[in-house]
């Protein structure tokens, strides 16, 4: 026979129950963030801002309202990303997108969602991700692209500019001349 609980009894089962339930919590929640997230930045930084020069002089500058730095992936994932390039120390072109990463250590930039590369000449290249390639200092994407000129609006699917968009090629394209 099961002798009767005093209320000390009653509070201890009720505090190690507690505890357990504690436990089992921490436990899951860590699991299902080992699961869903493999990769916990090592830094997160508010107002990311990084700069390349050659010779001194700026060639792109890049910001950002946010960054989660990767530090074994070697990558910065950006919300808000703005990169203004530049070209013999003046500036040429901006791009923007909704968030976007850089890798760390070629300095390659992505672009994703709603990308807008605007000239100082007034074109502007509108596409979903874009992709800055530093090694040839080349703009890509297979995406859609729309880039509106002062009397043309060219469409196609894939592209490969300069930041300037002085060099560009836009695959599968089609033109609009306006006047």
């Amino acid at each position: 026979m099961i002798p009767p609980m005093t209320d000390t009894t009653r509070r201890a089962l009720f505090a190690l129950l507690l505890l357990f339930a504690g436990f089992s919590a921490c436990d899951i929640k860590k699991k299902d963030a080992t699961q869903d997230n493999p990769s916990v930045p090592e830094q997160a930084l508010e107002k990311f801002s990084v700069t390349e020069t050659k010779q001194g002089k700026p060639h792109w500058t890049l910001t950002a309202e946010s960054a989660q730095i990767m530090e074994a992936e070697k990558k910065a994932y950006l919300q808000a990303p703005v990169v203004k390039f530049f070209k013999e120390g003046e500036q040429v072109s901006t791009l923007t997108a909704q968030k976007g990463r850089i890798n760390t250590e070629n300095y390659d930039i992505w672009g994703d969602g709603n990308c807008v590369l605007e000239t100082n000449e007034g074109e502007r290249l509108v596409t979903k991700n874009l992709h800055y390639v530093s090694e040839t200092q080349k703009i890509v994407t297979d995406e859609k692209v729309v880039l509106t000129r002062q009397k043309e609006i060219v469409t196609g699917v894939g592209m490969e500019a300069t930041p300037d968009l002085e060099n560009i090629t836009i695959r599968k394209q089609r033109v609009e001349v306006r006047e």
